[in-house]
């Protein structure tokens, strides 16, 4: 029997997945294809992003710790109250997986300058949805007007950190997007080969990932490979 190996690799995304959770998650990317278009997956699935997300840094260097925190406190709860106006806008925090801004949340700390003793930072996410028909050009706009008009309590600033970027809720619930590409190119692959031959691919249990290929829009993919046997 004579086998004919073909591999479909989906190497380093540009995020890990090792930390991600079974719970519903909200991941946001950063960058534009990070990796060299060798290591993308031939078999991948496309979506735009459900967020376009720039983050921030309120920075506040009043006098008293207490002073700093109330004013940086109000600035958040004023950007809340004004986020509930705008359709689509919304807050977050959180590295590589974002979580609903909760004012009394522990995890929301600010933090204090190690540079400086009387400057008290937090970083935080404001997005804003992008359905498939929207503009992308249209909802920056938008999101930067809100940082634009944001009502800044006291000696807080705003300062955007990076360019915009994109979030994605849920990346696992594509999984079955994606195989159906997947068994699709298996079937071509077939096809291609001959009726003599067969498909068996490895790896489809892995996780999904995710690359992103546009200023609003992804790829999804699962590393995977196909040996094509022909008798």
């Amino acid at each position: 029997m004579k086998v004919v190996k073909i591999a479909f690799l989906g190497l380093a995304a540009s995020i890990s997945i090792n930390c991600f959770s079974q719970a519903v998650e909200e991941i946001v990317v950063t960058g534009e294809r990070a990796g060299e278009y060798t290591e993308i997956p031939s078999v991948t699935f496309k979506k735009k992003a459900d967020f376009l997300v720039q983050s921030v840094q309120l920075i506040n260097d009043s006098r008293s710790p207490e002073l700093r925190k109330s004013e940086i406190t109000n600035t958040i709860k004023n950007l809340i109250i004004a986020s509930k106006k705008i359709k689509g806008i919304e807050l977050s925090y959180g590295e590589g997986f974002l979580t609903p801004i909760n004012i009394n949340d522990d995890a929301l700390k600010i933090m204090e300058d190690k540079k400086s003793s009387d400057t008290s930072r937090i970083n935080i996410s404001i997005k804003i949805a992008i359905t498939a028909k929207e503009i992308a050009k249209e909802k920056i706009d938008e999101l930067k007007k809100f940082l634009k008009n944001a009502n800044l309590v006291g000696r807080t600033l705003l300062e955007e950190k990076g360019d915009i970027g994109l979030s994605i809720v849920n990346p696992e619930q594509y999984r079955y997007e994606v195989l159906s590409l997947i068994a699709k190119e298996n079937t071509k692959l077939k096809e291609t080969f001959g009726s003599n031959c067969s498909t068996e691919s490895d790896g489809l249990t892995g996780r999904v990932e995710w690359e992103r290929v546009a200023i609003d829009e992804l790829i999804l993919f699962i590393r995977f490979k196909t040996k094509v046997s022909c008798h």
